[in-house]
């Protein structure tokens, strides 16, 4: 049914994104952000990377990152910080960049994205896509698996650290720092924000710094 929407000729792919909305809402209804993020991981890895149209990120992040923050606060379901940014992963093959492109596109839009409470969740996820980021480029040149990477990087081991190439340190880094900013501006209190701002500091210091190695 995507791949005939595609086609359609629909030129702003409206027919694309209610469909997927559909899908999104059935998986809500029937199991939770669980079962909605099952769906977009199963679905969305068989039609990625298509040409971009067939799987619109960004409303698929904002309809989950949404749904996750109204069924947390009514008690309606137990959502974890990781559930909504790694079914976006999974369903681009962990591709790490147009996940996080997606965050960036939808946090520097205000008029999409006006609730603070919404937009620390937000944050929440880019943090776990930076993480990853981090732990999967460690993991390639290591020849390990991401979770053997994040015990190397909580190993206070500046060598083995510094075989993140710097090219990519350089954009985690830059990223975790313009967050933390972006933390401290939400309207918030500080009880609800600091681990958020944390975890972006201990990431960059993590990666700059060859004494400061905080585990992910």
């Amino acid at each position: 049914m995507l791949y005939f929407a595609n086609y359609s000729g629909d030129a702003d792919s409206s027919i694309v994104r209610e469909t997927w909305a559909r899908l999104i809402d059935q998986a809500l209804w029937r199991g939770g952000i669980a079962e909605a993020c099952s769906v977009l991981k199963r679905v969305g890895a068989n039609i990625y990377p298509g040409d971009g149209a067939i799987l619109p990120l960004d409303t698929l992040c904002l309809h989950l990152e949404k749904a996750a923050l109204e069924r947390l606060n009514s008690g309606a379901e137990a959502v974890g910080d990781e559930d909504v940014a790694r079914a976006l992963l999974a369903a681009c093959k962990g591709a790490i960049e147009p996940v996080l492109n997606t965050y960036d596109q939808l946090l520097s839009n205000g008029a999409i994205l006006p609730s603070p409470a919404l937009r620390l969740r937000l944050l929440r996820s880019v943090l776990v896509v930076l993480r990853e980021w981090a732990m999967s480029t460690l993991a390639q040149r290591m020849n390990t698996s991401p979770v053997g990477a994040s015990l190397i990087l909580g190993a206070h081991s500046y060598d083995q650290t510094a075989a993140v190439s710097q090219g990519v340190r350089d954009k985690i880094t830059s990223a975790a720092n313009r967050y933390m900013t972006e933390v401290r501006r939400l309207a918030l209190p500080q009880s609800q924000t600091e681990a958020v701002y944390l975890g972006f500091r201990e990431l960059e210091e993590s990666l700059i710094s060859p004494y400061s190695f905080n585990r992910f």
